[in-house]
């Protein structure tokens, strides 16, 4: 803590001790305590390149790191302006700058600004976000202002360049301004002041008609017009940053504002001198029309030096970023259209999915009725495998029959007509199974009407009303009585009888599996009813004798 106080400055006072001499250098800053060779995570900061200024770099704590920054050139007291590298970076290592030095006491970092960043595989300039960014007076360093803001290096071959804002080069200037000059254009002059201290060429721009620039020339001479003096501390910043856009014109309105000092640049020391002679000269060129007009487009040509020349190197910089978006645009439709094509195809497949699985459920449905109508077809054969009745030779037919039922690949055969399914002999009807009925019986059964009839009529000639009262379809006890006896089972294999019979006449009527299977349920509910309806006139019998009895 009493290292960092020391370091410290303020922006209205600066003690020898404070002075820092120049950029660092390719400087590691290694832990305190720590002997050896630098390791991936020791970062090693740089500014001395065209532009630069990091002057001092105290390590704090492993993420946390102290930056003081040079002061203006011949001007200790404005201490603004920060450009310095970082590499020997760890992924994901995450760390905390404090530039802990900073002259001023508003700043566009409170409204939102950020500082610039840029690395080797990533050459565009971009803005850290702002909520990463804190700017406040730290009472650790004389309650001096401090800009904070956190970042985190994502790739360790990457050199990383941080800036105040967009940084803008001496050498790139006098690039431009040699363009310029090479074009050979009438209404643009060039012409050397001098140096500046560190021994840079400070340029006069002249911008003009090219019939009013004699005239100018002579009437600075004439009135021996005194240029304001350039102040050293803007030669050093055109040296280091020339355009700070919209952000550098609100700091310094901020800074008239608290009635501070301004020093003017190269551009608006034109623009005084072209003020001062538009006053001087006004009153004697006001009768005369044509040099007035010539001097207003001169102070205009002036005024709009950065419309006239200016936009054609932004135009080709814009023209440049332009293209690329558009390329990177073109990309992304590209990348969109493929992704379009993919959810097409994607719908198309879940549509053609969900038709099978309905599918797929119809099937299931379909084969769950083929195996019921199967076993009800084979159920006498099963049963009586079951059973071990005595042993009775079916029929040829029989067999021809249920080989055929059980081969057949649809859900019901194709109706046979009855009186050619079952065989005639003696009067008799065969049924299947030893089973004989009586043919008259029989015909009179055809002609009745109802499954409930016809099921509990074929009942009772096959198993007598002696041997059905006594009898039950399960062989279960009723539920409804406590003391209940369970009954005898009827026979599997002459229900089974039933059933199929059934069968034969409902297959004559109709063929939808799902109503003959309906209708074929019912089977053990008619023969219960034909049950309960023989007790039920057995009782009412017994009644009628045990009253006769008594009455006699």
């Amino acid at each position: 803590m009493a290292e960092r106080s020391r370091t410290a400055e303020t922006g209205s006072a600066i003690g020898s001790d404070d002075i820092i001499a120049g950029n660092v250098s390719k400087y590691t800053v290694l832990p305190v305590g720590y002997c050896g060779l630098p390791k991936k995570g020791h970062l090693i900061f740089d500014a001395c390149f065209e532009s630069g200024n990091l002057g001092r770099v105290d390590h704090i704590s492993e993420f946390e790191y102290d930056l003081f920054i040079r002061p203006d050139t011949c001007n200790p007291r404005f201490r603004v302006w920060f450009n310095f590298t970082v590499e020997n970076v760890k992924e994901s290592q995450r760390v905390i700058f404090n530039v802990v030095n900073f002259s001023k006491t508003k700043s566009l970092y409170r409204d939102g600004m950020a500082p610039m960043v840029k690395s080797t595989s990533r050459p565009k300039w971009q803005r850290i976000p702002s909520k990463n960014v804190y700017y406040y007076r730290c009472p650790d360093h004389r309650k001096n202002y401090v800009m904070s803001f956190a970042f985190c290096f994502d790739r360790e071959d990457d050199t990383y360049q941080f800036a105040y804002c967009y940084p803008y080069t001496y050498t790139r200037l006098q690039h431009y301004l040699d363009n310029l000059q090479r074009r050979n254009m009438d209404y643009f002059r060039r012409e050397s002041l001098g140096l500046s201290v560190q021994k840079r060429q400070l340029d006069l721009l002249t911008i003009t008609s090219p019939e009013d620039k004699t005239d100018l020339e002579n009437s600075v001479m004439q009135k021996k017009i005194k240029i304001p003096k350039l102040s050293l501390n803007h030669v050093e910043e055109a040296g280091e940053v020339t355009d700070y856009g919209e952000e550098d014109v609100e700091l310094r309105h901020s800074k008239r504002q608290d009635g501070r000092k301004q020093s003017e640049g190269t551009h608006k020391s034109i623009e005084a001198v072209v003020a001062r002679l538009e006053k001087q000269n006004g009153m004697s060129l006001s009768n005369t029309s044509s040099p007035e007009e010539a001097f207003m487009e001169s102070s205009e040509g002036m005024n709009n030096m950065d419309d006239a020349v200016v936009p054609r190197i932004l135009y080709e910089e814009l023209l440049r970023s332009y293209q690329q978006q558009q390329e990177e645009m073109r990309h992304i439709q590209q990348e969109l259209e493929r992704t379009r094509r993919q959810l097409v195809q994607q719908a198309k497949k879940l549509k053609e999915y969900g038709a099978l699985v309905s599918e797929m459920k119809e099937l299931r449905d379909l084969n769950r009725r083929l195996q019921d109508v199967l076993l009800l077809r084979l159920g006498p054969a099963i049963e009586l495998e079951k059973v071990k009745p005595e042993p009775i030779e079916p029929e040829p037919e029989v067999q021809k029959t249920f080989s055929e039922e059980a081969n057949t690949s649809t859900y019901y055969p194709a109706p046979v007509p009855v009186m050619d399914k079952y065989i005639l002999e003696n009067g008799k009807v065969h049924l299947g199974s030893g089973i004989w009925v009586d043919e008259e019986k029989w015909h009179q059964l055809q002609v009745t009407q109802g499954d409930s009839k016809y099921t509990k009529n074929l009942a009772v000639m096959i198993w007598g009303t002696d041997v059905l009262k006594n009898r039950s379809v399960t062989g279960v006890a009723t539920k409804k009585k406590k003391d209940a006896v369970p009954k005898p089972p009827l026979s599997p294999h002459k229900l089974s009888i039933v059933r199929e019979c059934l069968y034969d006449r409902i297959a004559q009527e109709t063929v939808d599996e799902t109503e003959i299977a309906q209708r074929l349920s019912k089977v053990n509910k008619y023969i219960c009813e034909k049950i309960m309806d023989i007790n039920k006139s057995c009782k009412n019998e017994e009644r009628r004798e045990s009253a006769k009895y008594n009455l006699q």
